[in-house]
């Protein structure tokens, strides 16, 4: 029985402990962000030396940021998310901060951090192990949205870089894309609540690029059928093209009882252009969409 209160003891010591720091935690990230100062300004006054090169990527983890504080106070910096990092070399893409970040620096004091951000300028290479950058503006309202937006929110990284080409790139919110649509179709929501245009039902798969980052050419269309179905039903697809010509003809097996059920189509045949999809099972048409490739 003491051996049992002990545990009991010990199990709501850690919970208490727990909630304390987490409570903590937030309390030093408000104290932090009331007592920085922004990169761009520590910078203009000469407070900070800072050095930034890239790790040979283009999403994520991709920059390693290091800073001195070169005065005699202790600072604070805040790297905000939306902050743009600008590549010395005109070849390679700059970078958008995705994740903030706090450096606090005693005198003379350096530190070292990832920096967690995309490319913005999907035309251009990717930068090279050890490429330099230097520090930008500060992204305009709707990035700056996007980007706080991505980093409190959980997807696929691949398809945070495509949100981010969306708003810079003009590239369409279909090119969002992951295998596992109910991963992305919040992100293709926030983006479409973003720039103003309707939500798509389906996704894009695009072919691998022969120059830049991105392609244009469309591989597969990724959507789910939403449709009372058991398993093992069998749906034909047929694609018509804008004078109702079936243009492509397909099918897929329901794998498990519901109503949500994912599917993909080759499209790599079809030439770019308006189509709208219709599915069918034994008892007739059951659904029909537009889709643009």
């Amino acid at each position: 029985m003491k051996t049992l209160k002990q545990l009991c003891f010990l199990s709501t010591l850690t919970f208490l402990c727990l909630i304390f720091s987490s409570f903590n935690s937030n309390s030093c990230v408000n104290k932090y962000y009331t007592q920085s100062i922004s990169i761009e300004d520590a910078l203009k006054k000469n407070l900070i030396s800072c050095v930034i090169k890239s790790k040979g990527g283009h999403l994520g983890d991709c920059v390693d940021m290091s800073m001195k504080n070169v005065s005699n106070e202790k600072i604070i910096v805040r790297l905000e998310s939306g902050r743009n990092l600008e590549s010395n070399d005109t070849n390679f893409q700059n970078i958008i901060v995705v994740r903030e970040e706090y450096f606090v620096l005693n005198p003379l004091e350096t530190d070292k951090k990832n920096v967690f951000g995309f490319c913005s300028q999907s035309h251009k290479s990717t930068p090279k192990i050890e490429s330099t950058y230097s520090v930008g503006e500060m992204s305009n309202k709707t990035l700056v949205l996007l980007a706080q937006h991505l980093s409190k929110n959980k997807y696929p990284t691949s398809s945070m870089q495509e949100a981010i080409w969306t708003l810079t790139n003009g590239r369409p919110l279909t090119s969002i894309f992951h295998p596992k649509r109910d991963s992305i179709e919040s992100l293709q929501n926030f983006v479409s609540s973003l720039s103003e245009e309707m939500a798509p039902w389906y996704s894009i798969e695009y072919t691998e690029p022969v120059n830049g980052l991105t392609s244009d050419i469309a591989k597969k269309v990724h959507g789910v059928l939403e449709a009372r179905l058991s398993q093992n039903t069998v749906v034909k697809i047929v694609i018509y093209d804008k004078y109702n010509i079936p243009q492509l003809r397909t099918e897929f097996i329901a794998t498990s009882n519901g109503f949500k059920h994912p599917f993909n189509v080759n499209v790599l045949s079809l030439p770019k252009g308006r189509y709208h999809i219709g599915f069918y099972t034994l008892g007739g048409r059951i659904q029909d969409n537009v889709f643009s490739i």
